[in-house]
């Protein structure tokens, strides 16, 4: 028994040592040679700031834990060596466990179904994510956001301060929370829905705009953003800061047909367009009619983003309750705000470097009928022509809003067969586009000592005995 070890005995403990040092040195070994696969696959450069943050950061956790473990001694008696093994061996399988959080999610990347999808994505994030650093001129832009494919209907973000649901079990909430406040790689989860429906990228707008309002300048556009909602539409409005900045975003990248893909994902009955139980979004129709006042305002074509929906046929169906609330009233109190917000939104908001379509290199040309560039690769993935591959930032995003554009056409047609004859080529062709129009640059950062020191701070926050629970 336990109880009845004592310094006697050194081989058990020394053993007991060794086994969590062959923990160690088998997860170092997997992990370098996975490093070494990843960048060796990555032929185009695309992940070089991405593998390098997360192979300093893991290999400086490791290092801290080997420190650790050397410290630890068969002298100290059985208790103790049995105790404090304890403590690294659930130390290296967190670091385990935040390495596969990231492995599968580019080991996707090897996958023949999902292989395309995702290098589209990648574009498509690089595309949006990196314009405003650009256009800053801000050398040690962070790791750019992962895409990655995963079972849900709607897309979504995480950001590098909030806690993946992969990574919360088995872990006090402190810890994680501490952890992840500063996550070098945040992530973008698409439905795997997009395999067979590219066009459902343009969501992607959207969710680089939460990482974009989150990474820039530390985050400033939260609170500013936040701030204008206040003044302008009242306390109701300042919650959906985050959400409604990332709407705007959308539109600033891939113009009204960003609005158009949303109607799509939330179109339904009228008490679910009206409810507001969700603390983060205005109800449906609000959130469709402000894009769209915002859009007019930018000079896009806010109407055809709402796709023939009108507000006053949802507001006269009812009464629809919730909680005995008609909450047909509190869209009528919001929509009377919409026209202020949506001024100040288009027109007035500024982020402490200037006004953010200046930043997004937004102009409502692109999305013009008949002369954009978006309208004239609609045309040219509708099979009507061509359009001259052009390798900057811009390019990809302006692929895919002319790629909703074109399946918006195909939604249109009554017949069932042309519609699927459409569809096919459509979705090769987008995807391709694309990736040909993906502006061809190494997408690293310029400082490296910043990818350094950033997960030194990192590490040393995650090793830190003052984190509750970190040690039991």
């Amino acid at each position: 028994m336990l109880s009845e070890l004592s310094p006697s005995f050194p081989g058990i403990l020394q053993e007991r040592i060794s086994q969590t040092r062959r923990g160690l040195l088998g997860l170092r070994d997997e992990i370098k040679k996975w490093i070494e696969l990843r960048e060796k696959r990555d032929l185009q450069r695309q992940y070089v700031t991405q593998l390098k943050t997360l192979r300093i950061q893991i290999e400086y956790l490791l290092a801290q834990v080997e420190r650790e473990l050397e410290s630890i001694s068969a002298g100290d008696g059985p208790l103790s060596v049995y105790a404090r093994c304890r403590v690294v061996d659930k130390r290296i399988l967190w670091i385990r466990r935040l390495w596969t959080y990231f492995q599968s999610k580019f080991d996707q990347r090897d996958d023949e179904k999902l292989k395309r999808v995702l290098r589209a994505a990648d574009d498509i994030v690089w595309s949006c994510y990196a314009q405003p650093y650009r256009v800053l001129k801000i050398q040690n832009q962070p790791s750019q956001p992962l895409p990655f494919i995963t079972p849900v209907y709607s897309p979504y973000a995480i950001p590098r301060d909030e806690p993946p649901q992969d990574l919360r079990s088995d872990v006090d909430a402190e810890f994680l929370g501490a952890m992840l406040q500063q996550m070098p790689i945040p992530v973008v989860g698409i439905p795997a829905q997009s395999i067979e429906e590219p066009w459902m990228l343009a969501f992607l707008a959207h969710e680089v705009g939460h990482h974009v309002q989150f990474d820039l300048r530390n985050g400033a556009m939260i609170d500013s953003f936040s701030d204008m909602l206040l003044a302008k539409g009242g306390q109701r409005w300042r919650p959906w800061g985050k959400e409604l900045f990332a709407d705007l975003y959308s539109l600033l990248m891939i113009g009204h047909w960003a609005l158009w893909a949303l109607a799509d994902l939330v179109w339904s009955d009228p008490a679910s367009m009206l409810d507001d139980t969700n603390s983060r979004y205005p109800c449906a129709l609000v959130r469709l009619v402000f894009m769209s006042s915002v859009a007019d305002k930018l000079g896009l074509n806010g109407s055809k983003g709402l796709r023939g929906l009108i507000p006053a046929e949802l507001l006269d169906h009812g009464p629809v309750l919730i909680k005995s609330r008609d909450i047909r009233e509190t869209a009528r109190n919001d929509l009377a705000q919409v026209e202020a917000v949506a001024t100040a939104t288009a027109e007035a908001h500024r982020v402490p470097d200037g006004e953010l379509s200046k930043l997004c290199e937004f102009h409502p040309e692109d999305f013009k009928e008949y002369q954009g560039v978006a309208y004239l690769w609609g045309e040219a993935l509708a099979g009507r022509g061509s359009v001259a591959a052009k390798k900057s930032l811009r390019s990809a995003r302006l692929v895919l809003s002319g790629g909703v554009r074109a399946w918006a056409e195909i939604c249109e047609l009554t017949d069932e067969k042309e519609r699927e004859n459409r569809r096919g080529p459509l979705k090769g062709g987008l995807l391709s586009s694309i990736v040909a129009n993906g502006e061809d640059t190494v997408r690293a950062a310029s400082a490296e000592t910043d990818l350094d020191s950033r997960n030194r701070r990192l590490a040393s926050l995650v090793m830190s005995s003052e984190i509750p629970g970190i040690g039991s």
